[in-house]
């Protein structure tokens, strides 16, 4: 890897970083959903500080190029959020289906009651 993208890397992950902190400061992001941007922040401060570890890697894994090595590592972690992210839509989904009956339910009773 060039000294560049190593640079890049580390500085991205900093960032990255620093910026989940902060959503997690205001409020915007739970602690418990942000754990999975700090695992892919801490990995890519870790691709950056040990480059020769990525080479090691991908060879053994079979891939050709780093990049393409890294490309597969993207796409699965991205494949990883997003199972997350609809396993907690669907929850949310099922809660709000709960909460609309339970509603109902009491609109009725105080309807009758009149």
């Amino acid at each position: 890897m060039s000294r560049e993208l190593i640079i890049a890397l580390i500085v991205f992950s900093i960032v990255w970083i620093i910026v989940i902190l902060k959503c997690i400061r205001k409020q915007t992001i739970s602690i418990r959903y942000s754990l999975v941007w700090f695992l892919m922040a801490l990995s890519l401060l870790i691709v950056g500080v040990f480059p020769k570890l990525m080479d090691l890697v991908s060879e053994t894994f079979g891939f050709l190029t780093i990049s393409n090595f890294i490309v597969g590592i993207m796409i699965t972690l991205l494949m990883i959020v997003t199972l997350a992210l609809t396993k907690i839509v669907t929850a949310q989904k099922n809660q709000i289906k709960v909460l609309t009956q339970e509603v109902s339910m009491l609109k009725k009773e105080v309807n009758n009651g009149k």
